[in-house]
């Protein structure tokens, strides 16, 4: 009983926050909520948030895309083990061909290059569930590289040796210039900052604005 009204309450809140700023903008969203048939479900999704922020108590400050980060961590260390990590990001990028492809059509019929970033940054749960907030301009995506808060403690416990610059070089890096090739729209990745740990990716030669 708890629990489902843990959920439900919070739902309530999060549903009449969103309804009152919609209307705020002149736009009716439904009387109580935005997500009429997923009121439940919102609840839940914020229940796992509430569960993974209190959390932090525990051995080291959780975020909300700690599972994500770490399931990201043990593929690439899985595959560093057993030298698999040129196959790692093949594999990667059979997988995602089916999707890119399409946009690849669609990039090549409207002569939009901007829809290449969206793909990869904008239309994919893949990429905004891993990384909290990204930086978007025309030709250029940023942001702050996800994997350092976590990596920190599974290193100091002996769970993985990657290193951020690592996971940079044999990841993060290659597979984005393989998603370029897939969409027909090369894409580079400026090199890696220690200091910062700013992800840079661009569209190589942009000089087009985007026309969504």
């Amino acid at each position: 009983m708890t629990t489902r009204f843990l959920k439900v309450a919070t739902a309530g809140v999060i549903a009449v926050a969103i309804s009152t700023s919609a209307f705020a903008a002149g736009r009716q969203v439904g009387q109580y909520s935005p997500f009429p048939e997923k009121t439940e479900e919102l609840g839940q999704a914020m229940q796992m948030v509430i569960k993974t922020l209190n959390h932090s108590s525990r051995a080291y400050e959780h975020q909300v895309n700690d599972a994500l980060v770490k399931m990201t961590l043990g593929h690439i260390q899985f595959a560093k083990d057993n030298d698999l990590l040129e196959e790692m990001v093949d594999d990667e990028i059979r997988v995602q061909s089916p999707m890119l492809l399409r946009v690849a059509k669609m990039i090549e019929q409207s002569g939009d290059k901007e829809l290449a970033l969206k793909a990869v940054f904008e239309q994919t749960t893949c990429h905004f569930q891993l990384v909290m907030e990204t930086e978007m301009q025309p030709g250029v995506r940023r942001y702050v590289f996800p994997f350092s808060h976590v990596l920190e403690q599974t290193r100091r416990m002996g769970q993985h040796d990657l290193t951020n610059e690592e996971i940079y070089n044999v990841w993060l890096k290659p597979r984005y210039e393989r998603y370029g090739e897939v969409l027909g729209v090369p894409l580079e990745v400026d090199p890696w900052n220690p200091e910062t740990q700013i992800i840079t990716v661009r569209i190589k030669g942009f000089d087009q604005v985007s026309m969504r």
